[in-house]
């Protein structure tokens, strides 16, 4: 789910974005410093009869100048006639939005006028005083200079806090993992490659676009964006070295270690009930069914098709009761784990 309402908050809030790069799904360049190469993590195997899911664990982020040691990844890969994307939302808007130069400088615009408080209020006049006085000790060890966050709504200032402690604790998205793994995929010219993405349709013109983005964020509960806010402290001051546990385990294949440092599910937690009282509630709902549905459709058929199938799936996927693997052994398909 939180994928879902990463993509629907950066559409609404970061509406520049969209016109500043053809493809939603293009990979930032991120530095890469070779501390020392890793096996990544074990497949799971999905089986109907003779016929083979192979599937990747995805995990973001992860360790900071790992380099993946890809050859039994590779192998499955060359052997496959099919490779399942990692379920993603996409982004369809129309051409005139990306071509349009002023809507870019409008986006700009958009985007930090509605990542700001309302009423020019600044945080300390919007937390509590414990609550402020956490938040302060955090930015003035990883923010010293920055005054701009300060006058950041809540949910906005609490993801630059999260991103800027990964980063200072070694950890870095895992976009060179999926670089490599398109690269492998690539290799083998008669596999057939199946996206597993759910379009989600911009329509209108920038005007309505910006109208829907502002009633989005003033539907935004500010009690609930509040306890958000906590508790992405809370990630921050508690979580950070159990991040870089499982982004270590995973590297080095430990699932069993992993399997001791369950993710943060998403139920019952702050931000998502913050954005599923918004008015985007029915978006959200209706994007992550349709991701769900698709990927269990795609694997279905690849298990009645396919001889050999390669998949990539987040590890939170592989490892929750209520996950996509659970439905796949729920409806009789051997599921054999690492």
């Amino acid at each position: 789910m939180h994928k879902v309402v990463t993509v629907l908050f950066l559409m609404l809030l970061a509406l520049a974005l969209a016109l500043t790069q053809s493809s939603w799904a293009q990979d930032k360049p991120e530095e890469i410093v070779v501390l020392g190469r890793q096996p990544g993590p074990p497949m799971w195997l999905v089986k109907n009869g003779d016929h083979e899911l192979w599937i990747f664990a995805y995990l973001s982020p992860i360790p900071k100048g790992m380099i993946w040691e890809s050859d039994k990844v590779a192998a499955v890969i060359a052997r496959s006639q099919e490779a399942l994307g990692l379920p993603d939302i996409g982004v369809k808007a129309s051409p005139l939005l990306y071509l349009n130069p002023i809507n870019l400088f409008r986006g700009v615009r958009l985007a930090k006028r509605l990542s700001k408080n309302p009423d020019d209020k600044n945080l300390e006049e919007l937390l509590s005083p414990q609550l402020y006085a956490r938040f302060s000790v955090l930015k003035a060890q990883y923010f010293p200079r920055d005054k701009d966050l300060e006058e950041l709504r809540p949910l906005a200032a609490a993801g630059q806090l999260l991103r800027k402690v990964q980063d200072e604790s070694g950890l870095v998205p895992a976009s060179a993992v999926a670089r490599q793994i398109r690269r492998l995929i690539k290799r083998n010219k008669g596999i057939t490659i199946t996206p597993i993405e759910v379009k989600m349709e911009i329509k209108g013109s920038f005007g309505s676009l910006s109208e829907r983005a502002e009633t989005m964020v003033e539907s935004l509960a500010p009690e609930l964006e509040l306890a958000c806010f906590e508790t992405q402290l809370d990630r921050i001051e508690t979580d950070i070295p159990a991040m870089q546990r499982r982004a270590d385990s995973w590297a080095r294949g430990y699932i069993d270690e992993f399997r001791d440092l369950p993710l943060p599910e998403d139920d019952g937690n702050a931000c998502m009930k913050l954005i599923l009282a918004s008015s985007e509630q029915a978006l959200i709902e209706q994007l992550t069914t349709d991701m769900n549905e698709l990927w269990l459709r795609a694997a279905r058929n690849a298990l009645e098709t396919n001889k050999t199938t390669f998949a990539v799936l987040g590890m939170g996927a592989l490892l929750s009761e209520k996950g996509l693997l659970s439905q796949l052994r729920a409806q009789g398909y051997e599921v054999i784990e690492p």
